[in-house]
């Protein structure tokens, strides 16, 4: 197996996907993995699936059919991979590193003109982790 990891988001028409980039009056809490919709999203971390939501109301008929899967480490850190549709996983369910858990739902009807992403983001103790030590990113 090799592992293909996505640049990051740069620059669109709906801002930039870096963490901390500027989001009006807050920051971007996580960073935007460019993919194109239907890709397999894969465990960064061992852990147990705590969470499977939705970010926006589902009664919001433009973004409320958007979901995102939640994995909690073995150290407790909580680890999020938003506009992604749970695969083969539920709540409860433990993953280990590199196992598929989502699929990419797209977000170009959604959000005309940005690029095609998820948004993966690290939470530990309530506040935002940069999540680059879970990635190894290459050029």
């Amino acid at each position: 197996m090799i592992t293909i990891n996505p640049p990051i988001r740069g620059n669109d028409v709906h801002g930039n996907g870096a963490f901390g980039a500027p989001r009006g009056s807050r920051t971007h809490n996580g960073i935007d993995m460019v993919c194109a919709r239907d890709s397999i999203v894969l465990s960064v971390c061992n852990g147990r699936v705590t969470k499977v939501g939705y970010p926006y109301s589902t009664d919001d008929p433009k973004k409320g059919h958007l979901r995102y899967v939640q994995v909690t480490d073995e150290e407790g850190y909580d680890v999020r991979y938003f506009y992604c549709l749970p695969h083969n996983v539920k709540i409860g369910d433990d993953v280990r590193k590199g196992d598929a858990i989502a699929i990419t739902q797209g977000l170009l009807k959604v959000y005309p003109g940005i690029t095609d992403h998820f948004h993966f983001e690290v939470k530990y103790k309530g506040g935002y982790e940069n999540p680059h030590h879970y990635i190894e990113l290459t050029e």
